[in-house]
């Protein structure tokens, strides 16, 4: 058997317990408008890690202009170590209970805990900045594909170039891939070459070359062979350039807290641990969530059990407004940029690929106190109700949903009629 990965030289993690030390030492860290690190703390951060950003970066550069930093990002707010809080000052939150978790791994179950949030749970369309297309995702189920029928160790050609995809050693990528393959090569999967450029350009790809480690050899055949990309990660299927997908469909249902299994044998570490799923003991008791109209300064405060589905939600909050409950509706987690981030449609809605509000109830989604949702109802006219998590009660014995404050009268549905 081949030997595994040295994870004790693995600059990922390193970076990652850096980016993680730095936030943790700056509590009630203030965010950009949009969620993201300031400018500040991203020139501050790129300078403690390995990975550094492409030299076109200013002390004034955004978080997309980071690659390692914004997958750090998502990395740690994804897997809830860190949580956003969105108010009139958007703010960044340890969790510290989850924080020390993480700390206690040895380093095999830290790589398998990073790699099990980028490939599971992480919204890559946050860093690609490609919504739902998909092309930069291909790399991992094409991509990967293509590098792994070459020798390990050889110099192979990344072109975006569709006419040169079949000469020898050359692997085609599109121009949206830049921050998967740095994803892997972050894994230790290959070595790549940068091509050095002016500025950013999403549409270009930014590395020419790269080599197959060992150690991706094993690995990338392990995750294409028992974790496709395609059915593991929990937003891929919201990638339309995924419709024409080959893969083998898994016979059943996939559970995917039992991603880290093939890694256990892979690793030689039979009690690996994980941090995941992030709530093993679903919350108990109910919620209470004040749903606003912000347009005609009205909002009602709603109680409800934790166990009560978003289909369920959706039919209180018609209630507590009056509506007829006669149109199509979806709940976004991603409140600012719905498109990016887990959506929920209508029982009723047939187009949806998104899954169904009566499938999923409010303890699975991992609500915390000032989570902000956004539901929209009648997606013509568009109703825009915005949910904030106001208390979780876990002790509560109330089983009945209910209306516990009304501020402002009900708007008209439809307008005089």
């Amino acid at each position: 058997m081949r030997p595994p990965y040295d994870f004790s030289s693995s600059l990922l993690i390193d970076d990652f317990d850096t980016f993680v030390r730095y936030l943790e030492s700056k509590p009630n860290l203030s965010l950009t408008g949009a969620g993201d690190l300031k400018a500040a703390d991203l020139w501050t951060i790129n300078e403690r890690v390995n990975y550094k950003a492409p030299h076109y970066v200013t002390s004034r550069s955004r978080q997309a202009d980071y690659p390692l930093l914004g997958f750090l990002f998502q990395i740690a707010t994804v897997s809830r170590l860190f949580i956003v809080q969105f108010s009139n000052v958007n703010t960044l939150m340890p969790d510290s209970a989850r924080i020390d978790a993480y700390r206690s791994l040895i380093l095999e179950e830290k790589y398998a805990f990073l790699l099990e949030t980028a490939w599971c749970y992480l919204d890559w369309t946050v860093l690609d900045g490609d919504r739902r297309s998909g092309q930069g995702a291909d790399w991992f189920r094409m991509g990967v594909r293509q590098v792994l029928q070459h020798p390990v160790g050889a110099a192979v050609t990344l072109t975006q170039d569709w006419s040169l995809r079949n000469r020898t050693l050359t692997v085609f990528a599109s121009s949206m891939a830049n921050i998967y393959v740095r994803a892997g090569h972050w894994f230790g999967w290959y070595d790549i070459r940068e091509i050095t450029r002016a500025r950013r350009d999403k549409y270009s790809l930014e590395i020419d070359q790269l080599k197959l480690s060992d150690w991706g050899d094993q690995c990338l055949t392990t995750l294409l062979l028992e974790r496709p990309f395609r059915y593991w990660n929990k937003n891929a299927g919201q990638f339309i350039f995924f419709l024409d997908d080959n893969d083998i469909e898994p016979d059943a249902s996939i559970n995917i807290n039992t991603f880290t299994e093939p890694l256990r044998t892979l690793l030689g570490e039979p009690d690996l641990l994980s941090l995941y799923p992030i709530n093993p003991n679903p919350p108990t008791g109910e919620f209470w969530l004040r749903v606003e109209l912000p347009e005609h300064g009205v909002s009602r405060t709603l109680a409800i059990p934790a166990t009560s589905t978003l289909d369920e939600l959706h039919r209180l909050i018609q209630e507590s407004v009056k509506f007829d409950n006669d149109h199509l509706y979806n709940f976004y987690l991603n409140w600012r940029n719905p498109f990016n981030g887990e959506c929920y449609s209508s029982p009723e809605d047939d187009w949806s690929e998104d899954p169904s509000a009566d499938t999923v109830t409010l303890a699975q989604l991992n609500l915390y106190e000032g989570q902000v949702l956004l539901y929209v109802f009648d997606l013509s006219t568009r109703w825009e109700f915005y949910i904030t998590v106001v208390r979780h009660l876990p002790d509560a014995i109330e089983t009945k949903a209910r209306v516990i404050e009304k501020v402002g009268l009900s708007p008209k549905q439809y307008g005089d009629w």
